[in-house]
Parts: structure tokens; sequence; C-alpha cells
């Protein structure tokens, strides 16, 4: 049996030692392996292909905030090129996005010569035997233009490079659950519409130097459903994590130094730990597989899109190999939240602080120095091979576990928020007539905003009480029920405590602010009648005046303290308007579209 190395070894060299047509060359290869081509011209490659193979169609899945579309490129043995057709094939989907960040742009270039290489020359045409592919060469096509050869000073090539963010300043990559970019938007449904039993995103890093070229992430723990972590586990990361680029070095797990002044500490694991405003993880909440590509910034451009043309080839054979299972594992995993396996869900989860085991790291030898610049430790790299065995800090345990409910109720009045929902791919009911249950509801306390914007929003941090009550809810409210297949995606959304939760994101700001108000001559008088009538009240006056020194310097506090204890404030302020039904109730509602 040929060892996987040998064989990626062999795919990279053939690449280039076969003969391709001059007119078949991608722009990067005409400039030598140096230059990655704009917008215009990866289009007019992409059209080209389209002309001359039955098996491709380009199209585009929406438009970026300048008016660019944002590409889609659909290659199908069969043809299939809509997600009804691809379904009957029984084969897998998977979809590769390249140029969420525009700088980093090694997987466009890869991708067009995959695409060439799979239609016109036909040497991995097998790679279409049972995979439909969705390829997305530039994601963030605003940026992509924003072209220019200083735009990523910790990157070594191309020449030029498009810009990280969009237009309108935002990181797509920090957008997959608030989803405020218009391109965010068209990406969920072109994701709901199609849902890819598998996904890739390719970046290209930034931190530590070491020997790897290629690095990966893929979400393989508890966080994600049973049905599909098994498939990771058993059927996909022996085979990827055994690849070797054809320098010889392995590809390696995303490295992520616990200490960078000392790789000996160890590598702290990433999968779980962070939130599904990230596209891999994301895709997790979807019941897909989804898998980040990092080139490391320091190679030299043809080195890494070598790389990564080894890595996508390598991913789709195995995908190839596995289509039927990566299918049932997705399928599966769609049934257990259609019937609501899951009585709990964790929102965050954090790293252990024992390891769990060991890697041999190809790193390079470095000297820390005090920098008489930043006069800070100064990391400098000798390119000289490091190689040990440093321990893996990989295992996750859960620090915020929720209960799952029947159901969440939305009030209709919160439109921006139902339409994210529908985004999400969720399917929503509207209450027909008013209904009156016991459900469960959150207020908020201590609620405090950040000092500066973070991707176009401040957000709010605050602690939650829960209590059970009694409410009435109008016709139009919203019914989120759980059982479906993006529950967790809702949960995620909704639950307060969930690290990408839309009232964090400063959805629901105004159920913070407060809209009446009373003079202080009004309660200065009313004030002491309610001392008068109630003994316990007087104590706990007395009591916080003596004890909190900044509220006895206060007036207006003195004053707001029984202002909230009044029948005249308003009950609502701090109150989260979106309710969680706990028991099953029958509803009279219909299908919202």
């Amino acid at each position: 049996m040929i060892k996987i190395a040998i064989l990626l070894i062999v795919i990279a060299s053939s690449t280039f030692s076969q003969t391709i047509p001059e007119k078949w060359k991608t722009p990067y290869e005409k400039s030598g392996f140096t230059k990655t081509p704009r917008y215009a011209e990866t289009m007019e490659y992409c059209r080209r292909l389209e002309k001359a193979s039955p098996w491709i169609k380009v199209t585009s899945f929406g438009k970026s905030p300048e008016g660019r579309d944002l590409p889609l490129v659909i290659v199908s043995k069969d043809r299939a090129f809509a997600p009804s057709a691809a379904a009957k094939t029984g084969k897998a989907i998977l979809l590769i996005q390249n140029g969420i960040h525009a700088g980093e742009i090694d997987g466009k270039d890869a991708c067009l010569m995959l695409l060439r290489n799979m239609v016109i020359t036909k040497t991995k045409a097998s790679l279409l035997d049972h995979v439909i592919i969705l390829i997305i060469p530039i994601y963030n096509v605003d940026g992509h233009e924003r072209f220019g050869p200083f735009n990523r000073i910790n990157q070594n090539g191309p020449e030029e490079m498009g810009w990280r963010v969009t237009s309108q300043n935002l990181n797509l990559n920090r957008d997959y659950v608030k989803a405020d970019a218009p391109e965010t938007q068209a990406w969920l449904k072109l994701f709901n519409a199609w849902l890819p039993d598998f996904f890739v995103d390719t970046h290209v890093t930034d931190g530590a130097d070491y020997q790897y070229v290629a690095t990966y992430g893929i979400e393989a723990g508890d966080n994600v459903a049973g049905p599909v972590q098994d498939w990771i586990n058993n059927k996909f990361l022996p085979i990827i994590s055994r690849l070797e680029t054809n320098d010889g070095v392995p590809v390696g797990p995303l490295i992520f130094l616990r200490d960078d002044l000392d790789p000996k500490k160890g590598l702290q694991g990433t999968s779980g730990t962070a939130p599904p405003r990230f596209s891999t993880v994301y895709t997790t909440l979807q019941n897909r597989p989804g898998m980040l590509i990092e080139m490391h910034m320091l190679k030299d451009y043809r080195t890494r899109v070598d790389a990564i043309d080894e890595m996508l080839e390598a991913t789709i054979r195995r995908m190839n190999d596995e289509y039927q299972s990566l299918r049932q594992a997705v399928r599966l995993a769609d049934e257990e939240m259609v019937k609501g396996v899951y009585k709990s869900i964790a929102l965050e989860y954090a790293p252990d602080s024992v390891s769990s085991g060991t890697l041999h790291y190809h790193g390079v030898r470095q000297h820390n120095v005090q920098s008489d610049i930043s006069g800070a430790t100064r990391r400098i790299y000798i390119h000289t091979p490091l190689e040990a065995d440093i321990p893996v800090y990989e295992r996750i345990y859960p620090t915020k576990v929720v209960n799952v409910p029947v159901a969440y109720l939305i009030p209709p009045q919160w439109g921006d928020v139902i339409e994210r929902l529908k985004l999400h791919g969720l399917k929503l009911e509207r209450l027909k007539v008013p209904a009156t249950m016991q459900v469960e509801r959150y207020r908020f306390t201590n609620a405090q905003w950040q000092k500066e914007p973070f991707e176009g929003r401040l957000q709010v941090q605050y602690k939650v009480e829960r209590r059970m009550e009694e409410s009435t809810f109008p016709a139009g409210t919203v019914v989120v029920r759980l059982k479906q297949r993006a529950a967790k995606v809702a949960i995620h959304c909704l639950e307060p405590e969930a690290p990408d939760a839309f009232v964090q994101w400063g959805f629901f700001n105004a159920i913070f602010e407060q809209k009446e108000y009373a003079e202080d001559y009004v309660m200065e008088k009313y004030a002491r009648e309610m001392l008068a009538g109630d003994p316990k009240l007087r104590e706990e006056f007395e009591t916080r005046v003596q004890t909190d020194t900044a509220f006895a310097k206060s007036p207006s506090a003195r004053l707001h303290f029984f202002y909230e204890r009044s029948p005249y404030w308003d009950k609502q302020v701090n109150l989260y308007p979106v309710a969680r039904l706990l028991t099953e109730v029958s509803l009279r509602t219909e299908i919202l579209k």
C-alpha cells in the first residue's frame, strides 16, 4: 500500500509536469506563481471553463454592498446545478469557500487549477465521481478589489492582494450568527438551499513561525452532533492527520501555542472553544463538518498554493471514498434534532488544564530578547528546525449548559430578529389567536456596554435571572419549535448566555432603557408615604444608606430606590421579550413564510 505522504508527493509533482495548454494556464501560473488575479480576470477564467465544459455552471448567489456579484462555481458530472437535482444524485455535496479574508487568497488560485484539472485536462475528473463541488472563488469580493502590495505585513506573497474586511469594514468571519453583512445574508440563503455535507474555509494564518506549510482545524469534540463527530474522528481525521506536503513536513493541526515564548509548553486545542460567529463552528450548529485550512503566512506563495491544492484534493478523495457514510452521518444528525433527543445543550466550552497527549512538533528555533523598541520580550526566529514532543490540551468541558425548551416565543414587533432566524433556515410558526400559558422568562441586571464597537456593534454584558410566570401572547407571536434540524442555531441566537446571542449583539438594546421618569419633588412626597406605610421598606432603605456610601451620597439613587419599588415602575424594563415554553401546549398556529 502506498503511503499517503508518497502519494501526495506524486500528485503534487504531476500537477505541473503534465502538459497544460497555454490557454488553460491560470493567471497565477502565467505570472510565474507570484501573482493572484483581480476579480474580473478570475471570473473571466471561470466563464471560459463554463463554456468549455458541460460539467460547470458559473452563477451568483448575491450582491456585495458595492454591487459586485458574489460568484459560485458549481461542478457536477451529472449537470446537477440546482439543489433539488443534486439531492437526487445521491452524491455528497462539498462547499469550498475562498477569500473570506481577501488578502488570504491562496485557496482561490488552488481552486482555479483544481477546476481546470477536473474538467479540461481531466487528470482529476475522478474527484467528481461521488461528489458535487460548490466553489466560492472569492467571498469578500469588495475587499478583494481593495488591492495592493501592502495589505498583509505578516504575509509572504502574492505580490498584491485584497483586504481583510468588506467595504463596510465588517469581518465576515465574525458575522455568521448576527448576519449583519449583505454577503453573510446571501451566504446563509446559499447554505440553507444546498445544505452541503461538508464545508471547507481556506485561510492564511498569522502567529508563530514553524515548519508547517499547511495546518487544519475541524470541530470534532462534544460540541458536534454524535453521528457527525463519529464520522470525523473515525473516517476523516485518520487520513487527513497523516498527510504530508511535498516538502515532507506533515500537515499539522492549527497551531495555537500556550506560550509563544516557549513552544515546549504545549499546544492549545481549539475544537469546541470558539463561538459560532466563525464559519467552521457555525456549520457545526447546522450538523455539518466544517474544516478550516490555514496556510503558513511566511512560506512563499507557490509553496502555499501547492499545499492547499494537495489538501483540497485529499479531502475530496476521502469524501469520494466515504460519501455514503458522510451523507448518512449528516442525515442521522438532522434526524436527532428533529426528534428532540437533546435535553440540554452546552453554550460554551473551556479547555482542560490537563494534557490529553503529545504532538511531535515541527517548529523552528527562536531567541527571546528584551526589545529596546517595544519594551516587551521580542521573538527572533532562527530558521533551523526544532522538533520536540510537546503536550496538547485538546479536551474540553462545558462551562455553560441550558435545558432545551419546547419552543421560543417572540413578540411580532421584533421583526429584525425574526427575519434573521429565517435566514438561518429555521422553520417558524405564528399564533393565529392570542394564547395564555406558563412560560419561563429572563430578566437582566447589571447591563454594561462595551466602550468601543466590535464588528459595527456595541455589545452588552449582563446577569440573568429566571422566573416562571403566566403570560398572554398576542396573535402574530412567532413560535420557534426546537424539534427541527437547525435547533442548535436557534438556541445560540436566542439564549441570552450564549456567546453570540442576539441580545448580546445589541438586537434588543431598547429593552434596557427606562422611558418614564418621576420628578424629584413628586418622589420626595411619595417616598415619605411609602416609608410610613411599610416598616420593612424603611429598614431596607436605612440599611442601604448606612452600608452603601455611593448610594448614600447620591440624591437621584435614593429617590430611584423608591421609584423602582412603586407601582409606577415599568415592569418591562430589563425584561427579555423572548419567552421559553417548557411544556407541550396546544397552539393554533400557521407557518410563517
